[in-house]
């Protein structure tokens, strides 16, 4: 098949080599825009050191410290052990591994005992499962309220958190409608070994 460009015959050979030539040049263009696009978008939002993730536990927002690896699981059913610590909810299988569920709703309570206890309904409320991976530690699940979200701490002021305090809560980080507590989950994780 021949095909007529400027008087020129032009073998559909050629043309369909130009095509997919022009086609590669304008994917590998396109490729090129959006990942620009979205490293400059990773650059100015996640990656900006002042955005951070927390995560809700009864009132209480927890800031993740920068180099954990976190990540959502789906729910599951959580095994119950006997004779384990309050914190203890169970334990869950994540790809084959054992791991523990500290519920951290009964840690954060047990912590704040000048806090009323929670009524029977408020127990039975929608929790979320969390994997936590420290450096120091072995994974652990942290059973939670909320799912983690992010904040731009730029917008808040810090502080040192009141002497009562857990020995893992580090500053106090406000703003006009929100407070968040800075975790140091090494400590945390160390204060259940005890």
């Amino acid at each position: 098949m021949h095909a007529v460009e400027n008087d020129n015959v032009v073998e559909s050979s050629d043309l369909k080599a130009d095509h997919e030539s022009n086609k590669t040049e304008a994917s590998s263009s396109y490729t090129s825009v959006l990942n620009s696009a979205i490293n400059s978008t990773k650059r100015r939002s996640i990656n900006n050191s002042s955005n951070r993730f927390f995560y809700t536990v009864g009132n209480n927002n927890f800031l993740f410290e920068k180099e954990l690896k976190v990540e959502n699981l789906p729910s599951t059913i959580i095994n119950k052990v006997p004779h384990t610590p309050k914190w203890c909810k169970g334990i869950i299988s994540v790809r084959g591994v054992i791991m523990p569920v500290m519920d951290m709703r009964t840690l954060v309570n047990n912590e704040q005992k000048n806090k009323p206890k929670e009524d029977v309904q408020k127990r039975k409320r929608k929790t979320y499962l969390l994997m936590i991976e420290h450096k120091n530690h072995a994974a652990i699940i942290l059973q939670i309220d909320k799912l983690p979200e992010m904040v731009n701490i730029k917008d808040y002021t810090y502080s040192r958190s009141a002497n009562n305090s857990p020995n893992w809560q580090g500053k106090t980080w406000k703003n006009s409608s929100n407070k968040l507590f800075e975790v140091d989950h090494d400590k945390l994780f160390n204060s259940i070994k005890n």
